[in-house]
Formats: structure tokens, sequence, C-alpha cells
């Protein structure tokens, strides 16, 4: 029996231009992690909870963010599940972008798995932890439907393991092929879903970017 997983990226994010002060002691990390969806975010969550093709999950991931957790609350309200939290789901972190130095850092990080900016992680290490939290649960709930809710950057790496990297752009643009078919051509939107079939070995029969026409785009970052 195949495994279907689906990649699922966080809703609309608040934006950082909403905030007048941000006084606290805590990291940029535990700063980023704790960013919530805006109303926006909230209401395209749920219109992607009602979708026939994203019922029936037998288990859902999500990352260590509130934003993954609020996208995600729809779909476990309405399917009677509880959330796996994993924090190897978790977003990139991006670190100092040094944008004076490496004003193409967004191109970069995808040509180059092992660029990184300071403090930051690179495409590589990122991949590195996404690929053992995933691997664990493929083989825990083989033969099911996992929902994993996470984000751009993160879910994009972890394609590379079996995507071609066609192009990329200072944009964000991103054309990813699988099996020489152009299965990706945009910018990441908020959220996005990427479907991902394995067979009895674990080998990805399909990979397919699925698309709602009533959630047109919204980068959200």
């Amino acid at each position: 029996m195949n495994t279907v997983v689906y990649l699922i990226r966080h809703s609309v994010r608040m934006k950082r231009d909403m905030i007048e002060e941000y006084n606290t002691s805590q990291s940029e990390l535990q700063r980023n992690e704790k960013i919530i969806l805006n109303v926006e975010g909230e209401r395209r969550a749920e219109i992607l909870s009602n979708k026939e093709e994203l019922q029936n999950f037998d288990v859902v991931y999500a990352s260590n963010c509130v934003r993954t957790l609020q996208t995600a609350k729809y779909f476990l309200e309405k399917q009677g599940l509880k959330v796996n939290i994993d924090e190897r789901f978790d977003e990139r972190r991006i670190g100092y972008r040094n944008s004076d130095v490496y004003p193409d850092w967004f191109s970069r990080q995808y040509k180059d798995e092992n660029y990184t900016t300071f403090g930051g992680e690179s495409q590589l290490q990122v991949r590195e932890r996404f690929n053992e939290a995933f691997n664990e649960a493929l083989e825990k709930y083989k033969g099911k439907r996992i929902a994993i809710f996470t984000h751009g950057l993160a879910m994009t790496f972890f394609l590379l393991n079996w995507c071609k990297l066609i192009d990329v752009n200072d944009e964000h643009k991103i054309t990813l092929s699988f099996n020489d078919k152009v299965i990706f051509d945009s910018v990441v939107n908020a959220p996005e879903v990427f479907k991902i079939v394995f067979d009895e070995e674990n080998k990805p029969i399909s990979i397919e970017n699925i698309v709602f026409e009533d959630l047109p785009f919204n980068e959200g970052v």
C-alpha cells in the first residue's frame, strides 16, 4: 500500500511592520517561533481545511512554531486528530542575511547547499534534520495519509531530495522538476501544498503541487 504525504506551508503570518515595539530578552529564534497568523491567514487556513483533497489524514505533524499550529488546528478539530510537534520540521534559521555582501542570498542558498548566513543554517543542515524526522514518520506510518505543517524554505529544501532545481531568482521564484516534469514554477504561496506518494519501499512515485483557485497567491512574508 502506498503512503501519501502532504507538505503544507503555514498560512499568511502577521507582518513585522504591525509591531510598534517588541521589548523582550528572548532570542531571535524564540521570537520567530511565536509569529502568529494574521486575520487573512486564519481565514485561508480554515478554507484549506475544508478541501476534499485534504481530508481523512491518519496523522498530523507540525513544526515547533505558532503559525504552523494555528494552520493545523482547523484540520485537527475537523478530523478529530492530535498533532505531533517536532522542531526538526522548523523553518531554516535565517541568521544575518549579509545582504550588503551577498545581495543574492536567497538564490544562493538554493544553488549552494552549504551556503549559510552568519548565525544561520545551510540548505544541507535543514534537509538533514528534516529528513531525520520525515523518515521516522514514514516508517512508523507506512501506508497511511500523513500531513506535515511546515515552512516555505524547509519544504522546498526537502523536495530537493528528489526534485531538480531548474531555476531560482532573488524575487523568490523557484522552478522545480520531478522525473523531468516541472512541478512548481512560482513563489511559494501561504498556504502551499505538495503531495508526495511513496511506494512500499518508501520511494517517491509522484510529487505534485496542489493548487486551489480560491486561495490565490499571497506569499505571507
